[in-house]
């Protein structure tokens, strides 16, 4: 298949942009010197007849009020008239004076006179004939408007509007022809109307679907004029055009050698260009692409979660792309249950491995809540899911507490989980909520508050109570629940915690070939047998003292961001005593890998 969409191009009917607006800009100016009445405005003042130019003057200003060309001709026509009275009234003041020595001298004044203006007439022919006169200057309102044209033609010229700014210069040559920016403006001018006929050859080019053709001249215009009109977005839709159609191409082969991933990434890059391309076939084809990459995907045995992730995310996009085509609507409504199924499967798997692993960070546990809650999300009527997610959920509300050494809040919210499924997260819940307990006992012990402290071991015991799997964390209960009673008195029933404790791990036959410890132990027996517990106590502490002797010590690694009382207790051990052989600062998380001793008790 060989789909080449046309790019949309913009068409403007009267020439390129910007044209109406510097019309605007300029008529109001047109309008005036067009005026009739302005005309003869201007042939009143330059035969000096001011009073009529004053009664014009008035109308042209209630029409055109506040314009900065009347207002200079205003101030130029108040100076002639003053001039013109000044001179009316001196002239008034001397025929009082001199009117009697006028009729004396009318005849001498008259002969005179005469023969002067004859002498000046003569004269002035002579000096003509050999002096070239001046030609006059513009008047001063006719200046202000030709600069004023000139700007505004200028900015045309920049804008790329070619038309509007000649018929301007037109008004400039009428005004004065010898107006000295006028050349380069048509210069100008001309220049760009052979631009705007290339530019229009090529937007025909383009509607003919000569893309080629089209694109050198856009970008011979872009070359010699970078940034004119839109040449530049031309160019780059014809090249979005030309690669849309090579990658429909690549699409349908790669469709038909059913290479799902290939025809996915050209598909992808189609829309990538133009996200609004309407072509039914390519959205058909990369639909069933999405699916079927999602079932190859998914049906590996080795398929890890990015994969998985990304077969979610194809998911995700084929349901929005899906047409309402009634001819495929089965086809796809069984490849979509499918690959729908397999998904949901995947993802729960993966998040149920993330919530048991032993290496279980703050990460992963995220990791684990966001993929049940997009499984959930594709089949959102399947309430055991979404139970399941409300689980973890909590969960991960608990593990954040737990590494926050939040102890009640981590209680609150692991305690419901475990009395539900003591085997929640491959119990991984119920180990933190033992260390929990614990932990919060000690911080009871410390303080001398021993009745809370007793309470919370009771609870930790009786989460590991029977688990052979974790002898340790029973002993080290018993221990310090020995130690409780001991410090209030109650030496008898310490006593009978520390035998608990001791008899957990099997004492009496790991210290065999330990005499000091054997004798101790012995002797502790003897003093609860004659039931002197006081000293059966202290004796129990001198075996306890030295109970480390029958440990023993292996090097385990630890990732960077594990949670040490899983890591402790996947290796048989306790957060206590794994803190304790390495002296490590009492954190729950590891922030860096490293290689730690591990201590347990032998088979």
């Amino acid at each position: 298949m060989t789909t080449s969409p046309t790019p949309e191009y913009e068409k403007s009917e009267t020439g390129p942009p910007g044209a109406e607006e510097t019309e605007d800009r300029i008529r109001y100016a047109g309008e005036l010197s067009s005026d009739p009445d302005y005309i003869k405005l201007l042939e009143h003042y330059q035969q000096a007849e001011f009073d009529a130019c004053k009664n014009i003057l008035d109308q042209l200003e209630d029409r055109y009020p506040n314009h900065p060309q009347l207002k200079n001709f205003r101030e130029e026509l108040q100076m002639k008239l003053g001039v013109s009275a000044m001179r009316a009234s001196m002239r008034a003041g001397e025929k009082r004076v001199k009117r009697t020595a006028t009729l004396k001298l009318s005849v001498f004044a008259i002969v005179g006179t005469l023969i002067v203006l004859i002498a000046f007439f003569f004269t002035l022919i002579f000096f003509i004939r050999d002096v070239e006169m001046p030609e006059l200057a513009p008047p001063p309102q006719d200046t202000t408007q030709l600069n004023s044209f000139y700007q505004q033609a200028d900015q045309l010229l920049l804008g790329g509007q070619p038309q509007p700014a000649v018929e301007i210069i037109e008004k400039i040559r009428e005004i004065d022809p010898n107006f000295a920016g006028l050349s380069d403006l048509t210069a100008r001018a001309d220049e760009l109307l052979q631009w705007e006929v290339q530019y229009q050859a090529g937007l025909n080019l383009v509607s003919e679907g000569k893309f080629d053709e089209a694109r050198e001249i856009f970008v011979a215009i872009e070359e010699e004029r970078p940034g004119l009109w839109d040449v530049n977005k031309q160019i780059t839709a014809i090249d979005n055009a030309q690669q849309i159609a090579q990658y429909l191409q690549e699409g349908e082969a790669a469709f038909q050698a059913k290479r799902w991933q290939a025809a996915i990434t050209a598909y992808e890059n189609v829309l990538s260009l133009d996200p609004r391309v309407d072509n039914t076939l390519m959205k058909e084809q990369l639909v069933n692409s999405y699916l079927n990459q999602i079932i190859n995907l998914l049906e590996q045995e080795n398929a890890t979660v990015q994969e998985i992730e990304s077969a979610e995310g194809y998911y995700r996009k084929a349901l929005a792309l899906i047409p309402q085509d009634k001819a495929f609507i089965t086809e796809r409504g069984n490849l979509q249950e499918v690959s729908q199924d397999l998904l949901v499967l995947k993802l729960t798997q993966f998040a149920r491995d993330y919530l048991q692993s032993s290496d279980q960070t703050q990460t992963t546990v995220i990791r684990a809540v966001s993929l049940l809650r997009k499984a959930s999300e594709i089949k959102p009527t399947d309430s055991q899911l979404s139970q399941e997610l409300r689980l973890a959920e909590t969960y991960q509300t608990g593990f954040g507490h737990f590494v926050s050494k939040e102890w009640l809040e981590t209680i609150e919210s692991l305690d419901p989980l475990v009395a539900d499924n003591p085997n929640f997260a491959g119990g991984n819940a119920l180990i933190l909520l033992y260390e929990a307990y614990y932990a919060l006992a000690k911080r009871y012990y410390a303080t001398s508050i021993y009745p809370d402290a007793l309470g919370y071991l009771e609870e930790a015991e009786f989460l590991v109570w029977g688990n052979d799997q974790r002898l340790l964390n029973l002993f080290q209960t018993q221990v310090l629940m020995g130690d409780i009673l001991g410090q209030t008195g109650d030496y008898e029933n310490a006593v009978s915690y520390y035998q608990y404790a001791l008899n957990a791990i099997q004492t009496q036959l790991r210290v065999q070939n330990l005499p000091s410890l054997s004798i101790n132990l012995t002797a502790a027996e003897n003093a609860v047998a004659n039931e002197a517990y006081e000293d059966a106590f202290r004796t129990f502490k001198n075996v306890l003292d030295g109970i480390d002797a029958i440990f023993i010590s292996s090097e385990f690694e630890i990732r960077n961001g594990a949670t040490l009382a899983l890591f402790a207790n996947h290796n048989g051990s306790t957060m206590d005593l794994v803190i304790e052989a390495n002296q490590l600062p009492n954190e729950m998380v590891i922030n860096r890998g490293q290689t730690l001793l591990v201590p347990t008790i032998a088979d």
